[in-house]
């Protein structure tokens, strides 16, 4: 097996997990639901991204863990509502890179394999 395909099979779904992290079960009144509005997407702004896309996959794991230990809907819901403000605060603090630019970025992705692959390229570097 190669290092990229490695790589394909193991990044492939934390970048999947962080692009849903926010519009999932994670995601509060704080995210749109209709599409925000295309960015331009130069490399400096994707490398904020890419970023911010590592910040969110982290916390993702971790509050996804602390998910899992909750035994109460209000727990439950506490943990999500901070989970939320975590990530949109790692968002926020990354240099060059806001909470709407991310969303727009997440979305333009989603449709655009182009633009995925140069997300999973910078990834890997």
């Amino acid at each position: 097996m190669t290092f990229r395909t490695t790589l394909t099979r193991t990044v492939a779904p934390a970048l999947t997990a962080a692009m849903l992290a926010l519009g999932a079960p994670l995601a509060g009144p704080a995210m749109a639901e209709e599409p925000t509005a295309p960015v331009t997407i130069n490399d400096e702004r994707l490398e904020a991204f890419v970023t911010a896309l590592r910040a969110v996959d982290t916390l993702e794991q971790q509050y996804t863990a602390t998910l899992g230990e909750v035994e109460t809907e209000e727990e439950r819901e506490a943990v999500i509502a901070e989970a939320n403000e975590a990530m949109a605060a790692a968002i926020e603090e990354t240099p060059g890179m806001t909470l709407d630019d991310y969303v727009s970025i997440l979305q333009q992705a989603q449709a655009d394999p182009e633009l995925t692959a140069r997300i999973m390229d910078m990834l890997e570097g």
